[in-house]
């Protein structure tokens, strides 16, 4: 696809997924001219390294003196630049088309899930690089085990989280088609949940020959799709060729299960992150890992070292008085998990701080926000995360959390961080829980408190 191809202007470059491309790409020897309307960690560390040539905005100046551009879904169709590339003729390709052109010929592993992903490819990928077997690694999240969300190895195997958002996991070829669960989101794009279905049943059908499907049984839609290629299902309930059983909690909010694999138990994993939901997400590395032909002991090793993925979960701040932690949770099933794991770590007061993002998602699934925080004590609302979004009226933050203190939940609204900043800090008292959640920028206040 890029194989003449000298010189890249990629658009958008600061996302996560834009910054391990520019990592992967500038590997193969690609000089990579790089824009964003922001200037963000991710892209102070490319340019710290040499990796890409930067300017923030639009850059027609990159446009011309490009040998094709790739571009973020966020990005707007009446974005300048992709309008004098297409003007200039030159080669245009989305993000997904060369994640896509990199899975080819490879023996790619894609996570896909409407929730997990990032944690599950995360776990995958610690696995593979622990055992030696040197895989490339495309992660939606910073792995905190190589403190990046990019590793370039030199075998043939491509670990690659896989979105379904604009259809984009279906432009990837996979060896390894994981799907850990399907929920709606997204309906922006999909409209309803029989088409987000398809889209995950497409995904599964581009499964190479000889490769493996591993499916979550537990989950309703997941365990409906209909595959072709061999299969490996795993469960905690239902049956399936790879099941957690003897799951206990074993420290407050961390689980061990025994492993059970065509039922034959092959030993005990004691889960090192927090919450019972990623016991499935370990399951889909296990089956990686069984596939692959590691042994229990490799997997063990590759499963209990991993140090988790950065905003999920962290714990960032933690004494007699206040404890403070941030997750990227932004979909009502995700909040509620996550809330329920804080009730179990809380002694006493949990207060959810929520920036919802995209108002599309807070339209499509305002009901279920509203009844996802019943583990809250509190829910204090900051205004919404646009992302790629402009304002659709009669939609808020202001108004969710009105609508929450009208079904009884005890609420606050905020216009900016500074000032939830402060209420946290005249809060910090009788060992109050603060769970600081979204995926937006409400990161930077969590970090705030790092110091």
């Amino acid at each position: 696809m890029l194989n003449k191809v000298k010189k890249i202007y990629m658009i958008g470059v600061g996302g996560i997924s834009m910054s391990a491309l520019a990592v992967i790409l500038h590997h193969q020897g690609k000089k990579i001219l790089a824009s964003d309307i922001v200037l963000n960690k991710q892209i102070k560390a490319l340019i710290d390294k040499n990796i890409i040539t930067f300017q923030k905005g639009t850059c027609a100046n990159f446009v011309r003196q490009c040998d094709a551009v790739i571009y973020t879904s966020a990005i707007d169709e009446n974005n300048r630049d992709l309008i004098l590339a297409k003007k200039l003729n030159k080669m245009i390709f989305s993000r997904a088309e060369i994640l896509g052109g990199l899975s080819q010929n490879k023996r790619t592993i894609s996570v896909a899930g409407s929730h997990g992903k990032t944690t599950a490819t995360g776990m995958i990928a610690n696995l593979l690089i622990n055992s030696s077997l040197d895989p490339t690694i495309h992660i939606g999240g910073i792995l905190k085990n190589i403190s990046s969300n990019v590793w370039l190895g030199g075998s043939d195997i491509l670990v690659s989280e896989a979105c379904e958002y604009k259809d984009s996991f279906l432009k990837l070829s996979n060896y390894i088609s994981i799907v850990l669960n399907i929920k709606p989101d997204h309906l922006d794009y999909f409209k309803n949940i029989d088409n987000v279905f398809n889209s995950f049943q497409r995904f599964v059908d581009n499964t190479t020959d000889g490769g493996v499907i591993i499916i979550n049984n537990d989950d309703d839609l997941a365990s409906k799709l209909s595959c072709k290629h061999k299969t490996l299902s795993f469960a905690t309930n239902n049956k399936a060729d790879l099941m957690a059983t003897s799951i206990k909690e074993y420290v407050s909010g961390k689980y061990s299960f025994d492993v059970v694999f065509k039922g034959k138990n092959l030993g005990q994993i004691y889960l090192p992150c927090y919450g019972r939901h990623n016991i499935y997400n370990a399951l889909s590395a296990i089956g990686v890992g069984e596939i692959l032909g590691l042994n229990f002991e490799q997997i063990k090793k590759g499963v209990e070292s991993f140090q988790g993925i950065k905003r999920r979960f962290e714990i960032i701040r933690q004494n007699k008085f206040i404890t403070i932690i941030h997750d990227y949770a932004h979909h009502p099933d995700e909040i509620r998990s996550t809330l329920k794991l804080c009730r179990t770590l809380a002694t006493d007061k949990l207060v959810a701080i929520f920036q919802p993002h995209t108002y599309s998602r807070t339209r499509d699934l305002y009901q279920q926000f509203l009844q996802s925080f019943e583990d809250a004590d509190e829910v204090w609302l900051l205004p919404i995360y646009p992302a790629r979004e402009k304002p659709i009226k009669d939609i808020s933050s202001y108004k969710l959390q009105k609508d929450l203190k009208a079904h009884g939940k005890d609420s606050k609204y905020f216009s900016n961080f500074q000032s939830a900043r402060q209420e946290i800090i005249k809060n910090a008292h009788n060992n109050t829980t603060f769970i600081i959640l979204g995926a937006g920028d409400i990161v930077d206040l969590a970090y705030s408190f790092y110091n």
